[in-house]
């Protein structure tokens, strides 16, 4: 079960309220954030510390953007409803229980909305350790998976049930030498159990599917669409360019990796360019 820790930053700040602009706009710029674990300190490549993440939640907003679900991106590509003037999806991959302890409350106090993408055999594993509730290595179990999404700020994606990991396969990818059939059959046997196991959570069905490393294939693409996924994040950096009416602009979405190399501000002038 989720306890979770009121982070005290210095950095404190108001959500900015950003009008909708008008329904006959047919394109926007969508940057999407990919974070990692979240720590108290020692920030790394794939760590940022509360306080980053609290001081990039209020660049963000004192920049008029306005975190956004990924359904609701994928809603409006498809003629249904409105997004901000900015619009801007927050992600963290691999489902680490330190996303929820630390990122919820903050998301809770400022009205951010983000996405989690969990390897669900990364959760099996903490289940099967009886550790899950360790903010520095932990992984969301299926109640905190749950929690999240009952809170209103947090949807899900996909990411694999057991292919994040590098070799032969090297993630998603085919296995050398491997007959399509094969390839078709193992991919959709391991990420159907993921959808699986998510739902028995009681959470929607994920509609993202986050490629573990980035790695993908247009085989790999097609098969995923197949399987009814519309939205695929990769690991390119670059903003993207949404179309309404043009589902095919989901199909390769880039995403900026959130180092915690970075200053904020160096963070913002990526997005920004």
């Amino acid at each position: 079960m989720l306890s979770l820790l009121v982070v005290c930053c210095c950095s404190a700040f108001t959500l900015t309220t950003v009008p909708d602009v008008n329904t006959d706009t047919v394109t926007k710029q969508l940057p999407i954030l990919m974070y990692h674990k979240v720590a108290t300190k020692n920030p790394a490549k794939y760590v940022v510390t509360t306080q980053q993440l609290a001081d990039d939640w209020a660049a963000l907003s004192a920049a008029g953007y306005r975190p956004v679900f990924m359904q609701e991106v994928i809603d409006w590509v498809n003629g249904q409803g409105e997004l901000p003037a900015k619009p801007i999806v927050i992600t963290f991959d691999d489902g680490q229980y330190n996303n929820l302890y630390y990122g919820l409350p903050l998301a809770q106090k400022y009205g951010i909305k983000f996405l989690i993408n969990p390897v669900t055999a990364y959760s099996e594993k903490s289940i099967a350790d009886h550790d899950t509730t360790n903010p520095r290595y932990s992984n969301l179990d299926w109640d905190t998976i749950k929690q999240g999404y009952d809170s209103g700020l947090v949807e899900y994606g996909n990411h694999s049930h057991n292919l994040h990991r590098t070799g032969n396969p090297y993630g998603v990818a085919p296995k050398r030498h491997e007959a399509p059939t094969a390839y078709a059959e193992r991919l959709r046997g391991d990420i159907s159990h993921a959808q699986e196991l998510l739902t028995a959570c009681g959470v929607p069905a994920p509609t993202t599917f986050a490629y573990p490393f980035g790695k993908y294939t247009p085989t790999t693409r097609d098969l995923l669409l197949d399987m009814g996924f519309q939205a695929l994040l990769t690991c390119n950096e670059h903003t993207n360019t949404i179309t309404r009416g043009d589902p095919s602009c989901l199909h390769a979405l880039g995403r900026f990796n959130r180092s915690g190399n970075l200053t904020t501000a160096q963070l913002m002038k990526k997005i920004e360019g």
